[in-house]
Parts: structure tokens; sequence; C-alpha cells
């Protein structure tokens, strides 16, 4: 099998995202947050931070990059080690891709903030409405939901 025909359809979908943040966060945030403020500001900083990550990793991209951390697109496995290892997935989306049901959850939403970026064998302290939710991030696998010619 010839894996760098696997790999052009994730590196169409992050270049793809690189060109929408690029030329459509103004607008992007603005359908949002429409008005200035600390949950804007933070969202922009992070979306920055990202789109950093994504140059670096279509630098050296490969299979392996590709499961370095949580991107929007990525499956992520975490386990809940204070709810005796529960285990869930999760797929983080865009807003307009949101599926609970499926547990596609977009990367604007509070769990979906703070998955962003995770690193595999990662344990993170998520901040939830009743306090605070410790995960450990077990898996990060990149989903291409379309194969790009």
């Amino acid at each position: 099998m010839n894996h760098s025909l696997l790999l052009q359809g994730p590196k169409v979908q992050l270049l793809n995202q690189l060109l929408f943040f690029d030329e459509g966060l103004a607008s992007f945030l603005s359908g949002y947050y429409p008005e200035p403020g600390p949950e804007r500001l933070l969202v922009e900083r992070i979306l920055k931070q990202y789109t950093s990550v994504v140059e670096s990793i279509l630098q050296t991209f490969s299979m392996t990059s590709l499961q370095s951390c949580a991107l929007i697109g990525s499956h992520v496995t975490v386990s809940y080690p204070d709810e005796g290892d529960f285990v869930e997935s999760y797929t983080i989306v865009f807003p307009g891709e949101a599926d609970p049901d499926r547990n596609y959850i977009s990367f604007l939403s509070p769990m979906g903030m703070q998955l962003l970026m995770a690193k595999p064998r990662e344990t993170l302290e998520l901040e939830i409405p009743s306090g605070t939710l410790s995960v450990y991030v077990q898996d990060i696998r990149y989903h291409c939901s379309e194969i790009s010619d």
C-alpha cells in the first residue's frame, strides 16, 4: 500500500484548515463571538497557536506527525482515571460538523478547546462546570473524512 497516497487527504485537509484560518479568521470569530471580549481573545490566541502547530506538522509531514497532537479532525481516545479508567473517544471537528450522538465535538466547545493540541499519554485537568476532571489521553488518530486527489 502506498502510504504517500493515504497521506494526501490529511495533508490537503490541514492545508485547507490553514487557508481557512488565514483568510477567514476574523469572519469566523465574528460569527461565534460578535462582541470583543476575553473569550474571543482566548479563542483567537488558541487558533493562532493551533495554526503554528499545523504548520510545523506539515513541515515534517508523516503518519507519526499526524498523531503527535490532537488536531481538528483527530479522533482522541481518553480515559478517566478517577472514574475507574472509563474510556471514551471523541472526534474534534468544526462547529458545523458537531454531532454529540457520534461523539463529534466542536473545537469551540469547552472540552474540544481543552483537548485541542493535547498530546498522547498526557494527563489533562479539564475545567468543567462542576470543577475539574482528570483525563488521560490514550491515543490520537487523525481521521480523514474524505481522501482528496
